[in-house]
């Protein structure tokens, strides 16, 4: 271990017992620093919710993520699709943040990666226009 990571394991081992042992302290802090900087806030969650979108999409569709049907690979246009259906019932039992409920439940079977042309159409019409032929 190099100097500066055993460095850095000291400073957030620390950082952890002073959360622990100060907790309304910190939580205060934190609602003022996130009540000062929203901006800085925003960009931080998003880039937190972009990897683990990443963390879900990778696991699914494959390094690099594609679509199951046709093959996109461009992440924008990906989505995560209930291979049986169920995508409702699921929003009302874990809530709407699907890509942390599937890595709290460790990638359980029945998603795949489809585009959101492929997935929409297979909620709409049943099937994907790749596939009728």
């Amino acid at each position: 271990m190099t100097n500066s990571s055993t460095h850095n394991e000291k400073a957030k081992e620390a950082m952890r017992r002073f959360r622990k042992r100060f907790p309304v302290y910190v939580r205060q802090y934190e609602k003022e620093w996130r009540a000062a900087n929203p901006e800085k806030r925003r960009a931080i969650e998003k880039k937190c919710r972009d990897k683990v979108r990443l963390r879900v999409l990778t696991h699914y569709g494959g390094n690099p993520p594609k679509c199951k049907c046709c093959g996109e690979k461009h992440i924008e246009f990906l989505s995560i699709d209930h291979i049986n259906g169920g995508g409702s019932k699921e929003r009302k039992i874990y809530g709407s943040k699907l890509a942390y409920s599937i890595i709290r439940r460790g990638y359980p079977k029945g998603y795949r990666v489809l585009c959101h042309n492929c997935n929409q159409a297979l909620g709409y019409y049943g099937y994907c226009p790749h596939k009728k032929k």
